[in-house]
């Protein structure tokens, strides 16, 4: 048998190869649509992972950041840190040579009022439609998710000590069913 003979090819093989591509063109473009959707599926888990952390991270700032003597809940996911001590200097007034001033501190004088800073789940307008997102102390967290059905609680109602909660339930409607993340932390 030549292999530079001018016949061509037969019918034969002609036919043998179309069904070898009808078998196997199904296969590779079932591997290739499969890989795109789970490409996109991993890249929406991802931004709402990363919008998950972003919060979680922002609420523990907070609390590390702000000086309260207790937590409290202010509602269903709402919890609100309190300081109601600060530090008081007063001046001494005693007859001293030298005209010196002395001031004393006391360091748990009660506020007139106290100063607080409320965590709470609540809703805003974005982009003509009302989405669930976390505030702290009004302003909301920069996340592009809806926190819908989240959840934030406090394991004691008025404490000094104690564990939150955050229960995050994130949905995008490229997704099949929502992510359910959990994270807690102490104080």
């Amino acid at each position: 048998m030549k292999i530079f003979d001018e016949r061509g090819i037969t019918l034969y093989e002609l036919l043998a190869t179309f069904v070898i591509m009808m078998i196997v063109l199904p296969v590779i473009y079932g591997v290739f649509s499969s890989g795109i959707k789970l490409y996109h599926k991993i890249q929406v888990e991802e931004q709402l992972r990363d919008d998950a952390d972003y919060t979680a991270t922002m609420i523990m700032n907070t609390f590390y950041s702000f000086p309260f003597d207790y937590v409290r809940e202010c509602g269903e996911n709402c919890i609100e840190l309190v300081d109601s001590t600060h530090t008081a200097i007063e001046e001494v007034k005693e007859k001293v040579r030298d005209k010196q001033t002395f001031y004393s501190i006391d360091q748990k004088k009660e506020n007139e009022r106290e100063n607080s800073i409320k965590l709470e789940l609540g809703e805003i307008e974005k982009d003509g439609e009302k989405i669930s997102i976390f505030l702290i102390d009004g302003k909301p967290i920069d996340a592009v998710s809806d926190f819908s059905d989240s959840e934030l609680s406090l394991s004691c109602s008025k404490c000094e000590e104690g564990m939150i909660s955050l229960n995050f339930h994130l949905d995008d409607k490229r997704l099949r069913k929502p992510l359910e993340l959990k994270s807690q932390f102490g104080f």
